[in-house]
């Protein structure tokens, strides 16, 4: 299934926000986890920076062990595949649309985190919430007030520990919800890992990791992807000659899906790289040896903000 390469076209123009975390939402089962803590002290934060991976370096450092393989190097092939389209179509600016949309408050992606101890907790629960879009762009500097959007589902935290102040937590699962050139497309993340280092003041070098199988693919990001990349060659000309010198290769001015999975710059991504799922469907990683899954990372950092999360 020629699926990587098509992810990486698609950030042209991305904004991406994250939903929430361990989900009763997601389709494919999950392994129990440890429950979340009954006790502790609520903090809570607002992502200032969202990071994209656009280089190779990038996507190493935001990588994270999804599938639990300790002896292999954490996979990203999502930043992989970002770094593949900005060395194809030079001068399309994917770090700086999403810092635009984080720093004007139309993304505003929201963290509450439970602990008895900032520093150190052997239980420790990490949610994350949509917020609503903020009517004027943030302060980040402590006094922001936001408002959950509610239209979203209400899903269970991450579960993890903090060792001197470091947070590592998951597996779980999540939406993450991407808007590719204006179109909404809501995906599902599998084995899910959050690392962050954290205190009161915030966090720092975070990192989210996961899976996106075959299907979410197929069935959700490939027509938006096909219409979003379309639409940038049509309103932004520097960027459309890029794309279209890259990835046009009947120079009829529109790209099909067949010539972006068929790009011979991108054939280096052309395949699931994780093996997450079972014969059944489950998560259930490294059993059948089938790789089902393109591996995920992403970086954030946060800082305090207010905002009545659910239980408080």
């Amino acid at each position: 299934m020629k699926m990587r390469n098509v992810f990486a076209a698609a950030s042209a123009g991305l904004a991406l926000m994250l939903l929430a975390a361990c989900s009763g939402q997601e389709s494919t089962p999950m392994p129990a986890q440890a429950a979340a803590p009954a006790t502790g002290i609520q903090y809570h934060f607002v992502t200032n920076k969202l990071m994209i991976p656009t280089t190779r370096e990038q996507a190493q450092a935001f990588a994270l062990n999804v599938d639990g393989v300790s002896q292999e190097h954490p996979k990203n092939i999502f930043g992989e595949l970002f770094a593949l389209l900005t060395s194809a179509a030079q001068g399309v600016e994917l770090q700086a649309t999403l810092d635009q949309a984080v720093d004007t408050g139309q993304v505003v992606s929201l963290h509450m985190v439970k602990a008895d101890d900032p520093l150190n907790d052997t239980s420790v629960s990490w949610s994350i919430y949509l917020g609503q879009k903020s009517e004027s762009a943030p302060k980040f500097d402590g006094s922001d007030i936001f408002t959950l959007d509610t239209a979203t589902p209400t899903n269970s935290p991450i579960v993890g520990s903090l060792t001197n102040g470091h947070f590592s937590g998951g597996p779980g699962a999540a939406r993450v919800q991407m808007f590719i050139m204006g179109q909404l497309v809501d995906v599902g993340l599998i084995g899910v890992r959050l690392e962050a280092d954290l205190s009161a003041q915030g966090c720092a070098d975070g990192k989210l990791g996961g899976g996106v199988t075959v299907d979410e693919f197929n069935g959700k990001l490939l027509p938006a992807i096909a219409a979003g990349i379309n639409q940038v060659t049509k309103t932004d000309a520097a960027a459309a000659n890029a794309i279209l010198q890259a990835f046009d290769t009947d120079e009829d001015g529109t790209i099909t899906i067949q010539e972006l999975e068929d790009n011979t710059l991108l054939m280096i991504a052309i395949s699931p790289d994780l093996d997450l799922l079972d014969a059944s469907g489950a998560f259930n990683p490294g059993q059948d040896g089938e790789k089902d899954s393109y591996s995920v990372g992403m970086g954030f950092t946060c800082v305090p903000a207010s905002f009545d999360a659910p239980g408080d």
